[in-house]
């Protein structure tokens, strides 16, 4: 956990300014503990299609009950693992061992409409928001996979969701462009406070 550990210790400094709460350790082991099964993909390799694109096994989710977990509330991320061009889960967290690199917070406003937040390095860290739109697709290709298809030409698979204690999901994204290849990786987003979503959006610039 020494590596969940530093992305929670980076997102803290990156973010401190929103006054975002941290999990205790106990919190930490739980919450990915609980995860672990589908970051593995349930025990098989990710699958890449012919056009590059990566998905994961499961966690399809109803329209309806993706309204009522997502819309409306602010999410942030707990972590994010690589997926290597075999579909293996890399071990360290991706942003634990990125310079200049912070992870997305999301916000849905609507069923067609997604903001993102980003601190931008260009711009000595502030924080920037994208408004994009998205649609939601329950059978991604025919197949049981619920993908929201985003207006920049990328996608989030939500591979897994819960609605208990702390509300959290986990998806499939892009993490960018190594080499000119396209790369991969699966993230846990958790419920953002009520709180932390004000002093988020408050603090763009």
């Amino acid at each position: 956990m020494k590596n969940l550990k530093s992305i929670i210790g980076l997102t803290l400094v990156l973010f401190a300014s929103f006054a975002f709460t941290a999990c205790s350790d106990d919190d930490d082991e739980t919450l990915y503990s609980e995860w672990e099964t589908v970051l593995d993909n349930h025990g098989s390799n990710y699958t890449y299609d012919d056009n590059g694109q990566c998905f994961g096994d499961g966690g399809g989710i109803s329209k309806e009950n993706f309204k009522q977990m997502f819309i409306g509330y602010g999410w942030k991320n707990y972590g994010t693992w690589e997926i290597d061009e075999n579909g293996k889960r890399l071990t360290n967290e991706y942003y634990s061992e990125m310079l200049g690199v912070s992870p997305t917070y999301y916000y849905f406003d609507n069923d067609t409409k997604l903001t993102t937040y980003f601190h931008s390095d260009a711009e000595a860290g502030t924080v920037k928001k994208n408004d994009i739109s998205y649609s939601f697709n329950e059978r991604y290709n025919g197949l049981s996979r619920t993908v929201l298809l985003l207006d920049s030409d990328e996608y989030l698979q939500i591979t897994g969701w819960t609605q208990g204690n702390q509300p959290s999901f986990c998806i499939v994204r892009s993490l960018g462009v190594r080499n000119n290849r396209k790369i991969y990786g699966v993230s846990i987003y958790v419920q953002m406070t009520d709180k932390e979503l004000s002093d988020l959006q408050i603090s763009v610039k």
